[in-house]
């Protein structure tokens, strides 16, 4: 046991800290891959097939989707170097694997997925980022958590400071 946690302690020291645009890239998949299954599980379900609605989907927020692949990529490149697109291909191995044991945990999959699709197909493009950020609930299938910023170290006095001070 020890070996192992030997082994993984430099993967878990580089601990998953996403930027800003990087966390929201992270929900951004997460919400494209739930939206992906639904249109492949419900494909041929009558009333509840989603091909039209996701190809709309990828239409009109490809752009979002696309930056949002990039900034992926740079995440997994700067956290795991080498072994990034190994990682990259977990996460979205994992994410898919997430989203298709919520549907199928459901009994009613496909009429599930009509809100998701009417929400995100109401969206404008300045909202999908917010909206991808509030639809994941659970933050965990991540695998990381936003870096927080190091607020700047305060300045050392000045004598002038100093003295101002020491005068009050």
């Amino acid at each position: 046991m020890l070996v192992a946690s030997l082994v993984l302690a430099p993967t878990l020291a580089r601990a998953e800290c996403y930027t800003e645009q990087e966390w929201q890239a992270a929900h951004v998949r997460i919400l494209q891959t739930e939206l992906n299954v639904a249109q492949l599980t419900c494909s041929n379900v009558p009333d509840h097939s989603y091909d039209a609605q996701y190809g709309t989907f990828v239409a009109r927020f490809g752009d979002r989707l696309k930056a949002a692949g990039t900034a992926l990529r740079a995440h997994f490149k700067r956290v795991y170097g080498g072994a990034s697109e190994t990682q990259l291909d977990s996460f979205v191995t994992r994410v898919a694997n997430e989203a298709s044991d919520r549907s199928m945990s459901s009994t009613t999959p496909c009429a599930d997925a009509a809100p998701l699709f009417q929400q995100v197909l109401a969206t404008d493009a300045a909202g999908f980022s917010q909206l991808a950020l509030d639809h994941v609930i659970d933050k965990t299938e991540i695998g990381g958590e936003l870096c927080v910023a190091k607020a700047p170290a305060a300045k050392p006095a000045t004598k002038k400071t100093k003295k101002t001070v020491a005068a009050k």
